[in-house]
């Protein structure tokens, strides 16, 4: 097994950024106007909802999302620096070295050179076969693959704000009930996330929260829900390095 504590760490710092950032937005919500979403009148939730979608989100929460996605960017290149250390004196520009990350298969000679400058200190083929498996052009849509979302994230908060919006409704659904859901979302494209929880209102309140606007193709997606997707893809691929 390899020592990763130092990526250890960070999966922990990055945890910790999760829940404190989900309690500040629900602190943020709190304080404002219709903290639950009201599901028994239309006409209110309507109101409610766009008083929602006035609302102006702190430039804190943005910062915050990106450190930890940075943080969950980080473990996959601290895992490939992890198993270049045997190499690193025969490495001409160590700058070089970091976890690849692409869209579309490498099916030229730049392409190719480029991805293997990234991991031209690995030695050992299981590894280089993880690395290759985890792109997200293998999976059926690329734009999708968590690894390709953390890193197009990282990407954007370097040079630009990531992208929110408020407005949609969070419902806590058992998990036989997903599937249900997404149909019904659907078949109703016009209606607002928080009218098709009011649809299915006996399985609790609605609630209020800060999403992403591009997850993906998926489009809108709760920041909490989809910090936690990334959180929890980025322990499993860690953990499948540290297996070997």
């Amino acid at each position: 097994m390899q020592d990763f504590s130092g990526i250890a760490e960070k999966l922990i710092r990055a945890e910790e950024n999760i829940h404190n950032l989900n309690f500040e937005m629900w602190s943020f919500f709190q304080k404002c106007d219709y903290p639950v979403l009201p599901q028994n009148n239309g006409k209110i939730l309507l109101e409610a909802i766009e008083y929602h979608k006035n609302l102006v989100i702190p430039p804190r929460f943005g910062v915050l999302v990106g450190e930890i996605n940075h943080q969950l960017r980080s473990c996959f290149d601290h895992v490939v620096w992890h198993f270049s250390l045997g190499s690193i004196s025969n490495i001409k520009n160590i700058r070089q070295i970091e976890f690849p990350v692409f869209e579309t298969r490498p099916s030229n000679y730049d392409s190719r050179a480029l991805f293997e400058r990234k991991i031209q200190g690995i030695k050992d083929p299981e590894v280089r076969s993880l690395i290759e498996r985890l792109q997200p052009y293998n999976a059926t849509y690329p734009l999708d693959d968590p690894l390709w979302i953390i890193h197009d994230f990282d990407i954007v908060d370097k040079h630009r704000d990531l992208i929110f919006c408020v407005g949609t409704g969070s419902t806590v659904f058992p998990r036989e009930m997903q599937g249900v859901l997404e149909r019904y979302q659907r078949e109703h494209p016009e209606l607002d996330s928080a009218q098709v929880a009011r649809h299915f209102k006996s399985y609790g309140p609605t609630h209020p929260c800060i999403s992403f606007r591009d997850f993906g193709r998926r489009g809108v997606k709760s920041v909490t829900e989809g910090l936690i997707e990334l959180f929890n893809y980025t322990i499993s691929a860690v953990e499948d390095f540290r297996a070997i």
